[in-house]
Order: C-alpha cells, then sequence, then structure tokens
C-alpha cells in the first residue's frame, strides 16, 4: 500500500515509519517543512500548513491510506496560546486533509485513520470505559478529543473506512510519559501525584505501533492502551523496583502540581480505566501486556543482577 502520514517526525510517527517499511508500504509523509528532503530518498514529502489553509495538491495521488498523526504536544503549560496550538493543530490539520479528499474525488483512499485520546473519558476511580461509551468528561482534554474526533468523522463521507485510535498514556525510552517519570525514579526521587490511586492505562510505544498497523486491515474505533492498567502509585513503585532503588517520597500534593504546571497539571490527577477488549476480541494479541514486561524492556539503565 501507498500510505500518507502526517505528524510524522512525532513520537508516535519516527516508530510507526520503519515498521510500515519493513512491512513493504511505500510512506509518503506532509510536513510542514520546506526542505522535503528531510525524510530520506525513499519518503516523499508534501508541504502543508493547516493554519494557512495550504496543502500540495500532489500528496494525496495513488494513496490508499492516511494515518494523520499530527498535534502539538499536550505535556506543556496551557496558556491561552498554547491552548490554542493543541486544538488547532489537530482540528485544522484533520480539517484539512477531509477537505482535499472531498475536493479531489478522484482520489484512491480507501482508509483515514487518526489518532485520537482516551482524555475524551471522564475521570474516574471504578468505571472501565469501552469505546461505544458515550460520556464525555468536562475538560480542555476532552474538548479537544471531541472536536478533533468530529473532524475526523467527516471524512465517512468521502472514504470507505475511517478507524479511531484513542491512545493512552504512551511508554517509550524516546519521549512520552516514561521519561519524566523515570529519571527522577531511578535516583531515588519518584513519588506519585496525590494519592497515587488514579488508574493509568498505559501502552508500550511497540504495541501501540502495531495496532495502527493492525487498524489498517481492521477498521475500527480502537482504545489504544495494555489490556492491564496500573494505578499510578504503582507505575512509580514498578520504575523503582526496575531500577534497583527505593522508593520513600510520600505523593506531590495537588497544590503543588497546580502551581507549577497550572491547568496541564489537572490531567496528572485524571483517573481513566480504557479497556483493549475491542481489539483484542478483533484478533490483535498484546506482545507487552503486562507493565514489568515493558518496563524490562524500555528501562535499559535497571541495575543488573
Amino acid at each position: 500500500m501507498r500510505i500518507l502520514i502526517s505528524g510524522a517526525s512525532g513520537l508516535v510517527g519516527k516508530a510507526l515509519i520503519p515498521v510500515l517499511e519493513q512491512a513493504g508500504h511505500q510512506i509518503s509523509v506532509l510536513t510542514t517543512r520546506f526542505n522535503t528532503t528531510s525524510f530520506g530518498s525513499k519518503i516523499m514529502a508534501f508541504h502543508w500548513n493547516p493554519e494557512r489553509g495550504i496543502m500540495d495538491n500532489d500528496a494525496l495521488s495513488n494513496v490508499d491510506a492516511i494515518i494523520s498523526l499530527a498535534g502539538a504536544k499536550i505535556a506543556q503549560r496551557w496558556t491561552s496560546k498554547t491552548k490554542k496550538s493543541i486544538l488547532d493543530s489537530r482540528v485544522l490539520g484533520t480539517r484539512l486533509i477531509v477537505n482535499a479528499m472531498k475536493t479531489n474525488r478522484d482520489h484512491c483512499i480507501k482508509h483515514f485513520i487518526s489518532a485520537s485520546a482516551i482524555g475524551v473519558y471522564p475521570s474516574d476511580f471504578t468505571k472501565i470505559y469501552h469505546e461505544s461509551n458515550t460520556d464525555v468528561a468536562k475538560s480542555f482534554t476532552a474538548e479537544v478529543v471531541r472536536s478533533w474526533e468530529s473532524e475526523t468523522d467527516k471524512a465517512n463521507a468521502v472514504v470507505p473506512h475511517v478507524s479511531k485510535i484513542r491512545i493512552g498514556l504512551v511508554l517509550a525510552k524516546e519521549g512520552g510519559a516514561l521519561l519524566p517519570l523515570a529519571i527522577p525514579t531511578s535516583i531515588g526521587l519518584g513519588a506519585w501525584f496525590g494519592n497515587g490511586a488514579q488508574w493509568q492505562s498505559w501502552v508500550h510505544i511497540h504495541d501501540l505501533v502495531r495496532l495502527f498497523v493492525f487498524s489498517l486491515q481492521h477498521p475500527g474505533i480502537y482504545n489504544g492502551v495494555s489490556p492491564n492498567p496500573v494505578s499510578q502509585k504503582a507505575l512509580v513503585k514498578s520504575i523503582a523496583k526496575s531500577y534497583g532503588v527505593p522508593q520513600w517520597l510520600p505523593g506531590i500534593p495537588k497544590f503543588v502540581i497546580k502551581t507549577a504546571l497550572g491547568e496541564m497539571g489537572e490531567v496528572l490527577f485524571d483517573s481513566i480505566n480504557a479497556s483493549s477488549a475491542t481489539v483484542e476480541n478483533q484478533g490483535f494479541d498484546f506482545e507487552y501486556p503486562l507493565l514489568e514486561d515493558a518496563l524490562q524492556d524500555l528501562l535499559p539503565l535497571r541495575r543488573k543482577k
């Protein structure tokens, strides 16, 4: 297949492209860079600018599927400017791609796959969220996801298949949620937030990439999370155990986090237990279903016996 990817230089995109190439797919990317040769000779790059509504007319030529991953990072202090960037980067980018498919009715795209986030679900310590859940959190992250998915759903009018991957807490060596937790924990300064009881629906980057590949042949709406969520306290303690260091600090109070991070700090106290049952019922097997196995793979600095 020929697959067009937006957000190719992000954490998921960088991990996904080599896997798709190894499977024999031909990759092209959308990039805001003017130097479209920076992705290498094998990847064709097309310039776009979602904020200005600009997209290379040739980007959709001979494309079979689109994987949309573009979006400004959530983990930054939320000012009015950064919140606009977080929202617009997802909504305007998706809208631009969908409108391009509507305008170019001669395209041969059969499948539009968009990243999304489990942040759409309300924080809850007892509920288990499936993709069919209609409850929506009253938060900025939920507003972003709701608007993002609304634009994604419009692709149903122009392609046979539309998929959404609601991504959880991504564990990876190169970025995501693991490094900010592992670095202080590795020197004995790890701590959870509040009482640490909030559910963390995590996923190993390798399994998340495999899920995107799986969705190419199995369209649907999937929670991109492992089958075994853990409490945040358990996550920090498991990281400490992996490094072989004690975990002695108490939980960080909410007022401290809010002082340091502002409104964005609220996300750290959200408890979301998202189920992976839907994709598993479709035949997907996780290579890292357990946190201990994921950390063993991702933390090469842990002490050897």
